[in-house]
């Protein structure tokens, strides 16, 4: 450190006595020039300076400063007899330039040793791209109480009872708690003003597409984690975009007919277009995978259209409405002929409960179960959001959906009885506070109705938290939020629930959520 100071002291006093000349007549800033002489030749004699150096240094410092620049003109006898500078005349200090070429130099080595301690990249090292990453994750804490009244009928597991080919009933009877964990992370970048990519990895089973809860005690084992996200988007020009690979849901939509956390799998196309007056509207279609089988032909896809359209009125109230229809290809259950089992990749490969199933296997020892029904879903949506006091918003939303692909005949055909069509589903919510919770003391409340009948969609893909996942279901759900601190908040809600035509099943719900977001 002593080797950069001094160098730095040396140019400043040389700095200060060059702003006068050196002449041999005796003047104030002789002792100066002498105390720089004897500095110079104590540095000489540490071995700091060579005698090189200190040569160059004294005849350097020998020469006639620069003439002062004066901020105005000044008459000719405004210096004074001793050299100063007169009232509004401004000397410039030289500083010589090896003093200047040693500092820079000093100083780049100093920013290159602290750029090594705190890993600095160095320049050009990082595509430009890098630097637009922008990351994003959250974590959620649940505590869940599922109340089941006495009343309640036995109900048949399809999921486990396609995975045991064995009869499987669920639990109807048993109140159960659960502590569970849900931790996502991931980033969107921006790879230039037209193209765009994202990726998140998220806790949850692998073979569960709606939930990303991980449920707490297995012996302390680790969570799973996988990739929940990982798409590409391009936007060619304005209003345009094509999304493919794995993306959040891109409809206007509820929980209604899609899980929350709910991800697609395909392609996704959207156009929007500012009509001005605050009026957008748009169009998206999707083309979604859902099974893939290995006879290629037999996949099943999810075919999705959805226009509508947006308004503001200032920036106190908008509204948004879109209708949308959602067809499925190949979903439908097809029985195996005797002694085979041709047709049974037909089953599900994820169900919850609620949907009219019937058994596909040729084994009547191993049970299959299939879809009775095909879903063709038209589904409107609406939501009205408002101000209505400060920051407080009041968010009305309707959803109403119809099964347009059940046909009475062919189910009642393949159940071997008749099936009544059950086949509408609704749902209507209140949210009355913060629209957002980001801050201390934010708070929101809400209540919803939700009714969906037995085939009104397709269970696999609904909210897994209502009537603990499924169709056939209607009740209420409260729900209560406040913050507790910047982007972190508590959550409770209260959900009741009863069957619709099936067998009675009433589920009492409590979650206790503390959630934070990064």
């Amino acid at each position: 450190m002593k080797t950069r100071i001094l160098p730095l002291v040396v140019g400043l006093i040389l700095a200060t006595a060059s702003g006068a000349s050196w002449s041999a007549d005796p003047s104030p800033i002789d002792p100066l020039r002498a105390a720089t002489l004897k500095l110079i030749e104590a540095l000489v004699e540490q071995g700091i300076l060579t005698r090189e150096k200190a040569d160059a240094l004294i005849k350097e410092a020998s020469q006639p400063s620069p003439a002062p620049v004066a901020a105005t003109p000044a008459p000719a006898n405004a210096a004074t007899a001793n050299g100063t500078a007169s009232p509004g005349e401004v000397r410039v200090p030289y500083v010589p330039q090896f003093v200047r070429d040693q500092l820079k130099e000093e100083i780049r080595q100093d920013l290159l040793a602290q750029a090594k301690q705190d890993g600095w990249a160095p320049p050009g090292s990082v595509p430009d791209w890098v630097r637009t990453l922008k990351w994003e994750g959250d974590l959620r804490i649940r505590f869940e109480n599922d109340a089941f009244a006495s009343g309640n009928a036995p109900a048949v597991n399809p999921l486990a009872t396609n995975n045991n080919r064995a009869l499987t009933l669920l639990n109807t009877t048993e109140t159960t708690d659960r502590e569970r964990v849900r931790a996502r992370a991931g980033f969107t970048a921006d790879i230039d003003d037209e193209t765009s990519a994202g990726f998140r990895l998220a806790t949850g089973s692998a073979t569960d597409p709606l939930s990303e809860n991980q449920t707490l005690g297995n012996y302390e084992t680790r969570y799973t984690v996988a990739v929940d996200r990982a798409y590409l988007q391009f936007r060619p020009y304005p209003g345009f975009s094509a999304t493919f690979g794995r993306f959040a849901n891109p409809l206007v939509a509820t929980d209604l007919v899609w899980a929350p956390d709910l991800s697609f799998d395909g392609i996704a196309l959207k156009y929007s277009r500012d009509l001005g007056q605050g009026t957008r509207p748009f169009i998206l279609m999707m083309a979604s995978p859902v099974q893939e089988i290995d006879l290629g032909s037999a996949n099943k896809y999810l075919f999705s259209t959805q226009g509508g359209i947006q308004q503001n009125w200032g920036q106190d109230t908008n509204a948004t409405i879109a209708l949308g229809y959602y067809r499925y290809t190949g979903i439908e259950g097809v029985v195996s002929p005797l002694g085979t089992s041709l047709y049974e990749y037909t089953a599900p490969a994820f169900t919850q409960k609620g949907n009219t199933y019937y058994n596909i296997s040729s084994d009547p020892t191993r049970p299959l179960l299939g879809l009775a029904s095909a879903y063709r879903l038209a589904d409107l949506t609406a939501t009205l959001d408002t101000v209505v006091n400060g920051p407080y918003h009041a968010i009305l939303t309707a959803d109403y959906v119809k099964n347009l692909g059940f046909d009475e005949a062919a189910v009642s055909a393949r159940v071997g009885q008749n099936v009544q069509p059950k086949t509408v589903g609704y749902l209507v919510r209140g949210v009355f506070g913060d629209p957002e919770l980001k801050a201390r003391n934010d708070w929101q409340l809400s209540l919803t109705y939700k009714h969906v009948e037995r085939d009104a969609v397709l269970d696999a893909f609904t909210d897994p938290d209502f009537h603990l996942g499924g169709t056939d279901a209607k009740g209420y759900v409260f729900g209560a939020s406040y913050g507790l601190a910047k982007n972190t908040w508590a959550t409770l809600r209260y959900f009741s629930t009863d069957s619709i035509n099936g067998p009675p099943l009433s589920i009492d719900q409590i979650q206790f959520d503390l959630n934070t977001r990064f």
